[in-house]
């Protein structure tokens, strides 16, 4: 199933081409995937997808864009209430959510951060920090999460730890049993996470 949401029109072979630049991405990286790998995964010549999206670096870029957008979307939901502490909850939660449905999506964030054109991942990082961070700063500003650090800190505290969760469930789950303690389920997690950041 498609992770990314169809854009195009049904008989459109776009649609086709960015989901398997997408699936290609998350395995190989940007360095690993070629052209070719992606019009076969998608059963299109690599002239097509020339034609549409220019060279591999407009694809790479393309997916990226439509990932954040829909990330962005995503963590947003149900949001905009009055309770700060309650916002932010909401947005952590739903950051948690998407990345947990969607796995390809999560690998080629970890593809960005190991070698993806690097005007994209700063794109990106500008976009989310101004979505995240003064989100942060609020629940700051209303005592709700420590003012002794810096509010992007805070972000990356909770955001970085809750990707490292998820990517990395085999050590995590590895080090928390290794004393005999039970694994946390995902709510677990979170109240974990907020409670580094939040106010006693």
């Amino acid at each position: 199933m498609a992770e990314l949401r169809q854009v195009y029109t049904s008989v459109d072979a776009r649609d086709r081409i960015v989901d398997a630049a997408l699936t290609i991405f998350a395995e190989l990286g940007y360095a690993g995937a070629t052209m070719r790998v992606i019009a076969q995964k998608a059963g299109v010549s690599s002239g097509l997808i020339h034609h549409h999206f220019k060279d591999k670096e407009g694809l790479w870029n393309l997916v990226g864009q439509r990932i954040s957008d829909d990330f962005l979307e995503t963590v947003s939901e149900g949001t905009d209430v009055d309770d700060a502490a309650e916002a932010l909850r909401r947005v952590m939660a739903n950051y948690q959510r998407y990345w947990r449905e969607h796995p390809q999506a999560l690998r080629f964030q970890l593809w960005r951060v190991l070698g993806a054109p690097e005007d994209e991942r700063k794109e990106r990082s500008k976009l989310l920090n101004q979505f995240f961070v003064p989100k942060v700063k609020r629940a700051q500003d209303a005592g709700v999460v420590r003012s002794d650090i810096p509010a992007g800190l805070a972000m990356l505290t909770v955001g970085g730890l809750m990707q490292y969760f998820l990517h990395s469930d085999i050590e995590t789950n590895d080090a928390i049993e290794a004393t005999g303690d039970p694994v946390p389920d995902d709510t677990e997690i979170l109240n974990y996470l907020l409670g580094l950041i939040t106010t006693p």
